[in-house]
């Protein structure tokens, strides 16, 4: 590929994301002009160079197919997935660590150049505004201060405190991660689910303190309520979570993956109050958990800016992936 004919459109990602693999399905029917940068195939799978002190930076991605792409040209970035690469087994732990930290800080260093661009790049999203996102201790402040209804929550690694908390909900808490419940233990993998608190969780002081962990009062369920942004598109998804035991805590823990679904429209006011959250957060997509109660209201739970959507475009043909494949390319052309 020459400088010339280099993409306005630039797609950051995971060679396993499925997601990504629609909505290129999606931008080939446009007809659209794009690079895929698979992050984890660096530094070991692909060779790169940028020149940034040219007018025209170009970056090289020189692999099984060599790409050089005109910087200065990119209109419209989707940063969907980071990733980072798997380095030898039989490498040094510190020289591992090394390299992997400086072959990230090159991709980050990559896409934050890209906001010099005149006329400035589109963003789904800007790594910075998602990483801000990410927090859930922020989303949450920001849902209550913007109106929403949210769960009465406590965030501690103080045994007394959680404990107390416990016993003013007369038991009726779930736990669940500050950032991410994954652990990699090499041969196996999982995942820590939102889940109920026991009394028998709370002796152990030591186990408590060594990690802060949400606590939330328990929220009564009519159904889990998905809702995926694309700009100003909304597309909201009921999930019957309470018809399957194992999914009425957390429908991610479903032993069957035929939970009901079914198109759902959010009052007008709810609607207006999610769109109006995505632009406080600085995302063009976003999708976001609630809760509907059997009160008929709206419970904010969190927002994932790089969350799934294929699942609900599968069930209920919902053009989420249609959508944003034209917010990158028909938009970037105008």
């Amino acid at each position: 590929m020459t400088t010339e004919e280099s993409p306005p459109l630039l797609i950051f990602s995971s060679k396993v994301d499925i997601a990504t693999d629609h909505v290129i399905l999606k931008l080939e029917e446009l007809g659209a002009s794009f690079y895929r940068i698979n992050s984890e195939d660096f530094p070991l799978g692909v060779r790169s160079t940028l020149n940034p002190s040219d007018d025209r930076p170009q970056l090289s991605w020189l692999g099984t197919i060599d790409k050089y792409i005109d910087m200065s040209g990119v209109r419209s970035v989707w940063f969907r997935r980071h990733r980072l690469a798997p380095m030898p087994l039989e490498m040094d732990k510190a020289y591992q660590e090394y390299c992997l930290r400086e072959a990230d800080w090159f991709i980050k260093g990559v896409i934050y150049s890209l906001d010099n661009n005149k006329p400035a790049v589109r963003w789904m999203n800007h790594p910075a505004r998602a990483q801000f996102a990410e927090s859930k201790i922020n989303q949450l402040s920001k849902a209550r201060t913007m109106g929403f209804q949210i769960p009465k929550t406590l965030v501690s690694n103080d045994p007394v405190a959680v404990r107390r908390f416990w016993q003013e909900r007369e038991g009726r808490i779930i736990a669940k991660p500050v950032r991410m419940g994954y652990f990699d233990f090499g041969d196996r993998q999982t995942c820590v689910f939102t889940t109920p608190v026991a009394e028998e969780h709370l002796r152990d002081d030591e186990a408590i303190q060594l990690a802060p962990v949400i606590y939330q009062g328990l929220i009564p369920k009519s159904y889990d309520i998905r809702v995926t942004i694309v700009d100003k598109k909304v597309f909201s998804a009921a999930i019957d979570s309470q018809s399957v035991a194992s999914a009425q805590t957390d429908w991610r823990q479903s032993e069957t993956e035929d939970l009901p679904h079914s198109v759902h429209q959010l009052p007008t006011s709810v609607e207006a109050m999610c769109l109006a959250y995505m632009d406080e957060l600085g995302l063009s997509f976003g999708a976001l958990d609630l809760i509907l109660t059997p009160k008929n209201e709206y419970v904010f739970l969190e927002i994932n800016s790089a969350g799934q959507w294929v699942w609900i475009e599968d069930k209920l043909d919902l053009p989420i992936s249609k959508a944003i494949a034209e917010w990158l390319w028909v938009q970037t052309r105008n």
